[in-house]
């Protein structure tokens, strides 16, 4: 009879001690989901910032592109087609990468995956679409330069100002677009990881 008792009591303990353990365990597994989630969220926060950029590259456009049209009678045609470009542009950008912070604090992960994919197809089509306009955007401007050379003496120097902007500038936006992409694999691999674990 002694033993049963002593046994009722270590089983007893056993059990409290489990109880305990799974606690302990369920709390855990709670702190590493959220560290892991807001780990997702501050991957994407530079594209954030960027997107925050890109609205104040706008007004800096409208008032940088004066002096060339002023010096370089280019047509208020072409200004206005590049602010309207830019800010279409920005726009898109927003409406692509924007993603809510409760898609990675709250929301199903798998949703976010899903997401995360779409993105990244807009993002290419908005790229392509980007570039073919710019080749256009371009090649009008250096017509108007081009056909400007007798009225300004500084339609040649824009037309170099305007070549060496465009190698620096392609470079540059492929390397936040494939930065951008990168992100997103990256967040998606790991809710993959996550989601083949459960």
């Amino acid at each position: 009879m002694n033993n049963n008792f002593q046994n009722d009591m270590e089983l007893d303990d056993m059990r409290q001690q489990m109880a305990m353990l799974k606690k302990k365990l369920d709390q855990q597994e709670i702190v590493n989901d959220r560290l892991i989630r807001q780990s997702m969220k501050s991957k994407m926060s530079w594209i954030k910032k960027y997107l925050i950029f890109g609205v104040f590259v706008i007004p800096l456009a409208a008032f940088g592109l004066l002096p060339l049209i002023m010096e370089s009678h280019i047509s208020w045609w072409w200004y206005g087609f590049t602010l309207l470009f830019l800010t279409a542009d920005v726009c898109a950008d927003w409406y692509i990468n924007s993603i809510p912070s409760d898609a990675f604090l709250k929301d199903n992960l798998v949703d976010t995956a899903q997401k995360l994919v779409r993105m990244k197809q807009l993002r290419r089509w908005s790229t392509i679409i980007s570039f073919i306009i710019l080749f256009f955007w371009i090649v009008w401007l250096f017509m108007e330069l081009w056909f400007k050379q007798d009225e300004s003496f500084m339609a040649i120097p824009h037309m170099i100002g305007a070549g060496i902007g465009l190698v620096i500038g392609i470079p540059i936006g492929l390397y936040i677009y494939f930065k951008m992409q990168r992100t997103n694999d990256e967040i998606i691999h790991q809710i993959e990881e996550i989601t083949k674990e459960d």
